[in-house]
């Protein structure tokens, strides 16, 4: 016998996510905002650090300041604001509220998730961890939300011994990594039409599609089942792992008792406050020239011989390629003029296909160039 004997068995069948650091000139791969923050802005930040800080202190246990300034930015209360170290750890939190099983029933059976797929990983990932069944519904061909598929799968699932539907959906609008939007109405329906389970709109990458948050779309106050999930690590601020989600007081209430205290850095909250109460101009700006570079980057693409650019709601863009080794090629030839793209040959429903995250006007130059188009 052997400790081992106590490891989770959903473990054997998940990888580590761990991307090794890169110092490639052009790093197109990670949907990050490339666009650097101006001088005077790193030096203010700078000064936070130097001036407010005390590194010997714990920070608040919630965010506190953070908070208020994002119930101010959403016009709700601080209360329903939740912060996490990246959505991620928001994502577990929700799983973790949400999972939960009558004491007649076999844990995992009924109040499953439902994700469609392709789609973030993560989702999946952290349902593996905690044991919460997933139901994965495939997009379309064109990467649309199938409706009658959703439907089904976030009722009650034959042969799980359980008359509960899910306890929870997460969508991504845009998603990643395919960069769709899906339908405002589509969504609004499920969410109407199944007031038993939780939807998380995932809107990591709304601020480049203007007008499309589902926040403040509401006639009235919105759906107690619906929670509005974001992070500021896709616009700018990746390197301070700050996500958040406003939801009703009763679930705010929940992920509150199962989050860590202290679980953001006082770094991460003085920087972001920092950033949305001074500079939110100058990061309107960055996002804007990403918006706007998005558009030459859908051309460059568009003239690599038989390659398939779909429609671009993100700060990425999806590519599909004849083959998985024309894909492959592809991606070793950028590589090597120090350009990175994802590769997602090997996602399901994705083969041939490479993610191509927007860059600064010196990275589609060097991806110009190797093209073969400089």
């Amino acid at each position: 016998m052997s400790w081992r004997q106590h490891l989770r068995a959903s473990l054997d069948a998940l990888s580590v996510y761990d991307v090794p650091p890169s110092t490639a000139p052009s790093r197109m791969h990670a949907n990050e905002c490339a666009e650097p923050w101006p001088a005077e802005v790193r030096e203010a930040l700078a000064e936070v650090v130097r001036g407010e800080l005390e590194f010997n202190r714990y920070p608040d246990t919630s965010g506190r300041t953070l908070r208020h300034v994002l119930a101010q930015r959403h016009g709700c209360e601080p209360r329903q604001v939740v912060i996490g170290n990246g959505s991620d750890e928001v994502i577990s939190m929700l799983l973790t509220a949400l999972s939960q099983t009558k004491p007649s029933e076999q844990p995992g059976a009924g109040g499953h998730l439902v994700i469609p797929t392709p789609t973030f990983v993560m989702y999946a990932h952290c349902a593996a961890v905690l044991g919460v069944p997933v139901v994965e519904v495939p997009l379309d061909a064109r990467f649309e939300l199938d409706e009658p598929a959703m439907r089904a799968a976030l009722g009650p699932q034959e042969g799980s011994g359980s008359e509960r539907g899910a306890a929870i959906c997460f969508l991504a609008r845009p998603n990643n990594p395919t960069s769709s939007l899906w339908s405002r109405q589509v969504v609004q329906d499920l969410i109407a039409d199944f007031p038993d389970t939780v939807f998380v709109i995932d809107e990591a990458y709304t601020a480049y599609a203007p007008g499309e948050s589902f926040w403040g779309a509401w006639e009235g106050p919105p759906p107690d089942n619906y929670v509005h999930m974001a992070t500021l690590s896709k616009v700018g601020l990746a390197a301070l792992r700050v996500g958040y989600c406003v939801a009703h007081p009763d679930l705010a209430l929940a992920l509150d008792k199962v989050r860590h205290p202290y679980n953001v850095s006082q770094t991460s909250i003085a920087l972001a406050e920092t950033v949305l109460t001074r500079f939110a101009d100058v990061q309107d700006q960055l996002v804007a020239k990403t918006i706007a570079n998005r558009g030459r980057l859908v051309t460059l693409l568009g003239s690599v011989p038989e390659a398939e650019v779909f429609p671009a709601h993100a700060n990425f863009v999806l590519v599909r390629l004849p083959s998985t080794a024309r894909a492959l090629a592809l991606r070793a030839t950028l590589a090597e003029a120090g350009v990175l793209i994802k590769d997602l040959t090997k996602t399901p429903a994705l083969a041939g296909c490479v993610r191509v995250s927007v860059g600064t006007d010196g990275d589609l130059d060097r991806l110009e160039a190797a093209l073969g188009r400089g």
